[in-house]
């Protein structure tokens, strides 16, 4: 780290470190101060690929979205210095701060999405996700909450059956996505990855970015998992308002938005509980435990609305667990 740091600053004896508390993954974070300036030290470990794509999606995002600006990188090392954003999250505004702000600061979120779905910034090589990546998703992600629930929580498993017909439902519902126009996305656009700098909001944790359904990241910040929204609908309406006539085309109704958000919600919803059981299986973290009861709520409270009686009573089979 001393000879990475050693090639952009000049006097290493004014640094100060702070380390910063991630939200789950590999990477760590450091927050250096100097005469006035800070930036964020970012740790990937040598040759994590995930740096690289970092760097080469940031250099196809800056000329179009917020993002934040990036000084140097070593591959090799594993390391990258960026612009410090501060700590105030969209997440944060949220819990605190005034309901002019938070709408002011989700509209611009919105804008900026719909600028990111309106450029060509995929490549031959980028990650697509469709149907069968969904799928293993799913698959990968209920074993997790398998796992949690019969290891941590000592709980039955999910039945065989339930979860046969779990996945034949969620079939169906993947099915529809590859009907749909796909765009480049950042993948996990919610409060927690938009940062909040002089009231302008910065996209960050972006190096998964690749093509997939024009709602997938709609559904990720409107069906957020941190936040419980309560003008989702006031807020669909000003992103498809907002749309310019070529994502409008893909978007075709504002009814089609609402139907296709929750859909994907019913994926990525699912998705994001085994991924919170897998922080504590794994790393035996609790940090995202928390989330869990209010996120399989929606779920299945979405999947009643949608007409998924074996989604639905997936999530409520988890209710009953986690209770």
């Amino acid at each position: 780290m001393q000879n990475f740091l050693n090639s952009y600053f000049s006097n290493l004896t004014e640094l100060t470190k702070e380390k910063l508390k991630g939200d789950g993954g590999h990477r760590s974070y450091i927050r250096l101060k100097t005469r006035g300036q800070s930036y964020i030290l970012m740790s990937c470990g040598a040759d994590d690929p995930s740096l690289r794509q970092f760097v080469d999606i940031q250099a196809r995002l800056k000329n179009f979205v917020q993002v934040p600006k990036l000084f140097c990188f070593d591959f090799k090392k594993g390391f990258l210095l960026l612009e410090d954003l501060g700590d105030i999250s969209l997440e944060h505004v949220f819990l605190n701060g005034d309901k002019k702000l938070q709408l002011s600061l989700y509209q611009q979120a919105l804008k900026q999405l719909i600028e990111l779905q309106s450029q060509v910034l995929t490549l031959e090589s980028d990650p697509v996700f469709d149907q069968s990546f969904f799928l293993n998703e799913i698959e990968k992600n209920m074993d997790e909450m398998n796992k949690y629930l019969h290891g941590a929580l000592k709980h039955s498993p999910i039945d065989r059956k339930l979860l046969k017909n779990f996945k034949k439902e969620m079939e169906q519902i993947l099915s529809h996505f590859h009907r749909e126009d796909y765009v480049y996305c950042h993948r996990d656009y919610h409060s927690r990855n938009l940062m909040i700098k002089e009231n302008q909001v910065l996209m960050i944790d972006f190096q998964d970015a690749g093509k997939g359904p024009w709602y997938y990241d709609l559904s990720s910040l409107l069906y957020d998992c941190y936040v419980s929204l309560q003008n989702r609908e006031e807020l669909a309406q000003f992103y498809f308002e907002n749309l310019n006539s070529s994502l409008k085309q893909k978007a075709q109704s504002l009814k089609h938005v609402h139907k296709m958000m929750k859909l994907m919600f019913l994926q990525r919803g699912f998705k994001a509980c085994g991924r919170f059981c897998a922080f504590k299986n794994k790393e035996n973290k609790d940090t995202h435990l928390k989330y869990l009861k209010p996120v399989v709520s929606l779920l299945k409270s979405t999947a009643e609305e949608l007409s998924y009686p074996a989604i639905s009573a997936g999530a409520h089979f988890l209710i009953q667990a986690l209770n």
